[in-house]
């Protein structure tokens, strides 16, 4: 359990000479630790973090959001190393983990290397790395630029052409949380391309012991559900819920489902029996 839990807040910690902003939300039960994709700063988290029960953890890594400093080139293993650290600082030995998107693949990582730390993984519209059944182009092409998510969205009808989801209120609340990311330096937008490059998660999912959720929504215009069920083929003990008519962002688009699904997987005593999908 993680000592300070029951805190809300946001703390600058300096690690190794690098600082890393953390937020925390309080709650019950076990403190959920959460991976954020591709360029986004923990701010856009906020509506998924209220929906939840339990108490939370979130971080942004140097030229992100509002972490100060130059980031230097870690490789994905190297940044899982350094997450655990985060864990030690706020004296959280054990977490459940959550990852999302690009925070998917850290967070594999980090239940690759730092098992003993991972009570339950919960992997949310990722892939098992960059060499994956490829979203469409037109999105991944506007997605690359280095400005991040928020730069290339203004309004829900751009939230459906990127990421998909199907209503359009759901979209709107998509963007308005995006509408809440920072801007990242151009070396973090570098940064998190050279993590990835060259990552696979697919020679190692087998040895993944611990309980996973594998959770997607079919209208992912970023990551296709072929992917996500090529994970929940491989990891041992993972379960895959599919939420229909969501997008890639589909944590933002249904925060309620969405915690809802997390949660009840999380507060399962026994692991659910692997394989099944639930929709």
């Amino acid at each position: 359990m993680c000592a300070s839990a029951d805190t809300a807040g946001v703390e600058t910690f300096h690690i190794e000479g690098e600082a890393v902003v953390v937020a925390r939300t309080s709650g019950v039960g076990p403190p959920l630790l959460m991976c954020n994709d591709f360029l986004a700063c923990y701010g856009v988290l906020d509506t998924i973090c209220d929906a939840l029960a339990r108490p939370t953890i979130r971080f942004d890594m140097p030229g992100i959001g509002e972490a100060p400093g130059t980031p230097r080139m870690r490789r994905m293993a190297q940044l899982a190393q350094r997450v655990s650290r985060v864990c030690d600082v706020l004296d959280c030995p054990e977490v459940d983990v959550l990852g999302m998107g690009w925070g998917g693949l850290l967070a594999q990582r980090l239940a690759r290397d730092h098992a003993s730390r991972v009570r339950r993984l919960v992997l949310v519209a990722t892939s098992s790395g960059p060499l994956m059944l490829p979203g469409r182009a037109a999105s991944l092409r506007r997605l690359a630029w280095p400005g991040g998510p928020g730069t290339v969205v203004a309004d829900g009808r751009d939230v459906r052409e990127l990421f998909g989801g199907r209503r359009a209120d759901e979209c709107e609340a998509v963007a308005s949380a995006l509408h809440r990311n920072r801007a990242p330096s151009r070396r973090a937008f570098a940064a998190q391309l050279y993590a990835m490059a060259g990552f696979s998660s697919l020679p190692w999912l087998h040895r993944l012991t611990m309980p996973t959720l594998v959770l997607a929504g079919d209208d992912d215009q970023v990551v296709p559900l072929p992917n996500v069920r090529l994970l929940g083929l491989l990891i041992p003990d993972s379960r895959l819920s599919i939420m229909r008519g969501a997008g890639h962002w589909l944590l933002l688009e249904r925060p309620d489902e969405a915690s809802r699904r997390i949660e009840e997987f999380l507060d399962t005593p026994h692991p659910l029996q692997p394989g099944g999908e639930a929709v």
